[in-house]
């Protein structure tokens, strides 16, 4: 610790605001605080490498996610298509058998009047003229559901990886 003695030892003077008094030097300082900085700021510039291959990895690994994501995508559509096909198909047997069982119950019932066809018989086909148009019905209720699925908007999920793809 030094003292700024004044310019005229004989004499006090005034201190302004502002005015070195007293200058203080600390050869041992501490300076822990600032070797833990360049430590900290070392170990950092170290670890930017190994941080730069794990996000390139990473990276990688999104884009492997997303084109499985996509294949998975055009894999269901795919299916979906094909079971509204499949689903179609059902419709037009089962339209035919409603037909036929209609048929049928409208010729038993032209020949209940004559007795030549049984009460029992005409509660079967009116029975089985009844299941063809349930089964129709499910049907054309399970085309529309496979439309639903099909024609969808994506959820917020699958937007977001189709965001996060385009990167």
């Amino acid at each position: 610790m030094s003292a700024k003695p004044p310019q005229d030892s004989t004499q006090l003077s005034v201190v302004h605001e502002g005015d070195a008094i007293l200058h203080v030097v600390n050869a041992r300082g501490d300076r822990v605080r600032l070797d833990d900085l360049r430590r900290q700021m070392s170990r950092q510039e170290n670890e930017r490498p190994s941080l730069a291959a794990k996000l390139a990895a990473a990276e990688t690994a999104q884009q492997g996610l997303a084109r499985q994501a996509g294949q998975f995508r055009d894999g269901r559509i795919l299916q979906l298509e094909a079971r509204i096909a499949e689903i179609q198909s059902a419709i037009e047997a089962a339209a035919a058998r409603r037909e036929e069982a209609a048929a049928a119950v409208e010729r038993a019932s032209s020949l209940i009047k004559s007795g030549s066809v049984s009460t029992v018989e005409m509660a079967r086909l009116t029975r089985e003229q009844a299941i063809a148009q349930q089964t129709e019905i499910g049907a054309r209720r399970r085309l529309d559901a496979g439309h639903r699925q099909l024609n969808r908007p994506p959820s917020r999920r699958r937007r977001f990886s189709e965001v996060e793809s385009r990167r």
